[in-house]
């Protein structure tokens, strides 16, 4: 057992409230830099956040609220992503259950995630509300999504409690990440990665995305994160938790450029 769990145990938890066993193998998970603590016990197959204070508790609410409203939104029971939820004075936490699935690097080239992207796109029409202004996920990249044979799963709810966005947000997000994050260590975009990315903007053209989202998504995510309560907090702690604020102008150029080849021929 890791020595960091039992000091974390015997300071801030309360056997009862966990319901562990000191012989219990437990791992601790590197996160971005924040207050969560995420540990996983491979026993029990889930994995668990925690916090003590009363913005880390917020975040761990967050998630619950969003992993609750997410299982709604897909039509499974909330048993199936969330073990356990527990709200104290101080203290929060909440249990996951482990999914089994295929979860892809946000690194790989967009060429190789072009199936997957496409995929996602149906997910995303057939089960978000298709409202003006809805919930967002906040940070959708490839890390926080899991494909399994059943479905597709969305994890790591944390920002669900920033101020609602245009349909889409999340969707584009994700698109433009694809399009950027494989690219950051001067990996160069490639011709056939040009024509995949015109493929897919023009998907989020033609599914009636807002203009504000499609025409200038830079400044939209920027202006969006910079000025959303919650989502000011994380950029402000680490400017890294979100993609577009370490993509190069250069491969920014690049992007735009495309997008605007698009409206063109369109």
């Amino acid at each position: 057992m890791i020595n960091m769990f039992s000091t974390i145990k015997n300071k801030i938890i309360s056997g009862k409230i966990f319901n562990f066993k000191d012989t219990e193998d437990v791992r601790l998970i590197k996160t971005h830099k924040n207050n969560t603590q995420v540990l996983y016990f491979p026993q029990k197959k889930i994995y668990r956040k925690l916090n003590k204070n009363k913005k880390g508790k917020e975040k761990i609410h967050s998630e619950n609220l969003g992993i609750s409203w997410y299982c709604k939104r897909i039509k499974i029971k909330k048993k199936y992503l969330i073990k356990k939820y527990f709200k104290g004075k101080k203290i929060s936490f909440i249990d996951l259950n482990e999914i089994n699935g295929l979860k892809v690097k946000s690194w790989r080239p967009l060429t190789e995630n072009y199936n997957l992207l496409i995929k996602f796109f149906k997910h995303y029409i057939k089960f978000y509300p298709k409202k003006k202004l809805s919930h967002i996920h906040g940070d959708l990249t490839f890390d926080n999504i899991i494909f399994n044979k059943k479905r597709i799963i969305v994890i790591d709810w944390e920002f669900f409690k920033a101020s609602k966005s245009l349909y889409g947000y999340d969707l584009v997000y994700l698109f433009l990440s694809a399009a950027c994050l494989p690219y950051l260590n001067f990996r160069q975009f490639s011709k056939q990665d040009e024509i995949i990315f015109k493929k897919l903007w023009k998907l989020l053209i033609n599914s009636k995305i807002s203009d504000e989202l499609t025409n200038r998504p830079f400044n939209y995510f920027s202006k969006k994160i910079k000025s959303d309560f919650i989502l000011k907090k994380s950029f402000r702690l680490s400017k890294r938790k979100f993609f577009p604020f370490i993509t190069s102008n250069t491969h920014k150029i690049k992007i735009m450029k495309l997008i605007n080849e698009i409206k063109h021929e369109n």
